[in-house]
């Protein structure tokens, strides 16, 4: 079967294609995950991470993207993706991204975000008369400091690295449709100068750093525009040339995978490598999904009428791993598929899809649905990996990530919170023709919203068994201007 290209698109439109191979190897006897061969490393600059011997292991911590409606505008129109963390010692680099790198025509990707390193990729579309391109940003930043991390701070060797890369006959090929890919390469791997803040001076190349690779990013002519295709740099196959902070990873963590690509992953505490192929019929549906773990095949057949897998991440925790494929249909309607890595043949499937944040964490992670409450809209909520790898709800409120203006028809009574899924604080009324953002709702009794002074309001509602929504016995729709509900 033909290999692809990863290409990476605003979040509205789907993911595609794969890349060159991705190696993970996990090593399950410490506290942490490390890659690292030795310890006697010389880690002078300033920008790198400080490794310590009594260290008890590198912890995950919260990073989300949400969005907001560029100023002047009301919610669906011109939203921009922005980033929040728990880290205060990204304030200041949070601050820059969500002001200043990022539009209405920006989409992010958070590649890692632990004790020792904070990764995105900013990927923009621009505008030139009628005339689409890209711009391309990666943020690399110590999680210690809130430092940028330059390439000298990742690699040991980075001119010998860039010879083993281009004297890798395999590697070349998968990349030769790239117009100067080997000179894009060497600005990467050897010349820390070509990038501020991130960004090269072409804005066509970047890179950042994720929980099982140092990831590339170029841009590539197609017939369909600029494309950005994703170049893993593996941990494991390439070692030696990365110093060991960068290879100290959580003991437990979740990593993108590439389909039709071979890697490694820990399965019943054994090093196994894993391949993920499709087949995909002459119309564009999925027949097939193929796996391989050590070479033995494993099939699903697939009637759901699917065009394909759009993602797919391996969740690893402790010697178990589990494979989590995003399967696309009409109307961009997602749901994944979970299989079971450790057993033959065990698998289900989910009504949920990835959501804006990527999974990273397997004990707390993001995942979307699309559920009617007072309108049709995208949703995501907190879950954790369960014993039987399925994701176990952590809550019971969903945060709305579609940004719908609503104004009220008629009179309201709701509560006043002290925040988002927050505290009762008083009683509210809203007049007719009050401005309402809808941020969160159980799904059944209660929906949020965001009033025009920013203040929160919740709202009671009642769903029937076969989902209308009524509020105070009325219909939604004669509650609300700006309802709109999917066939």
């Amino acid at each position: 079967m033909k290999k692809e290209m990863l290409y990476f698109i605003p979040a509205i439109l789907l993911l595609s294609g794969c890349g060159k191979s991705v190696s993970i190897s996990i090593n399950t006897n410490k506290n942490e995950s490390t890659i690292s061969e030795s310890n006697n490393i010389n880690e002078s600059k300033e920008t790198e991470i400080t490794r310590d011997n009594e260290q008890t292991g590198v912890e995950m911590f919260d990073a989300t993207v949400y969005y907001k409606p560029k100023d002047g505008y009301e919610p669906p129109e011109n939203v921009i993706p922005q980033i929040k963390t728990d880290n205060k010692n990204l304030d200041s680099v949070v601050e820059r991204i969500n002001s200043t790198w990022t539009n209405d025509y920006s989409n992010i990707q958070i590649t890692r975000a632990d004790s020792n390193v904070f990764s995105l990729l900013i990927d923009t579309v621009t505008f030139d008369n009628n005339n689409s391109s890209k711009e391309l940003r990666g943020v690399n930043i110590n999680s210690s400091t809130g430092k940028e991390l330059k390439i000298t701070a990742v690699l040991k060797d980075a001119d010998a690295l860039y010879d083993k890369l281009m004297n890798d006959k395999d590697f070349i090929d998968n990349y030769d449709d790239i117009d100067n890919f080997g000179k894009k390469m060497k600005s990467v791997l050897t010349d820390p100068d070509a990038f501020s803040d991130g960004e090269n001076i072409n804005k066509d190349v970047t890179w950042s750093l994720s929980n099982g690779a140092m990831m590339i990013y170029m841009l590539e002519d197609t017939k369909n525009g600029k494309q950005t295709v994703s170049i893993p740099v593996d941990y494991i196959k390439y070692k030696e040339f990365f110093k060991g902070s960068i290879l100290d990873l959580p003991y437990d963590y979740a990593f993108k995978i590439i389909v039709d690509n071979e890697m490694n992953a820990n399965i019943n505490g054994k090093e196994s490598s894993v391949e993920v192929d499709q087949e995909i019929d002459e119309y564009g549906i999925l027949q097939e999904i193929e796996l391989k773990i050590d070479g033995n095949e494993r099939e699903y057949k697939d009637d759901s009428n699917s065009y394909g897998i759009s993602d797919a991440y391996i969740f690893k925790k402790g010697n178990s791993a589990y494979l989590y494929l995003e399967l696309t249909y009409d109307n961009d309607y997602r749901s994944i598929k979970v299989i079971d890595l450790n057993k033959n043949d065990e698998q289900s499937d989910i009504q949920e899809s990835f959501a804006d944040t990527a999974p990273l964490n397997p004990d707390k992670f993001y995942l979307g649905d699309r559920v009617a409450t007072v309108s049709t809209v995208n949703v995501e909520r907190k879950y954790s990996l369960g014993d039987d790898g399925k994701p176990k709800a952590l809550e019971n409120y969903y945060t709305i990530v579609t940004p719908v203006s609503l104004v009220s028809k008629v009179e309201l009574s709701g509560e006043h919170l002290d925040g988002v899924n927050g505290n009762k604080s008083g009683d509210e009324i809203l007049p007719v023709g009050a401005l309402l953002t809808p941020v969160g709702s159980d799904n059944k009794t209660f929906t949020d919203y965001r009033m025009n002074t920013g203040d929160i309001v919740r709202i009671p509602m009642q769903k029937s068994s076969d989902g209308d929504i009524t509020i105070d016995g009325k219909d939604v729709r004669d509650v609300f201007e700006g309802t709109f509900f999917a066939g």
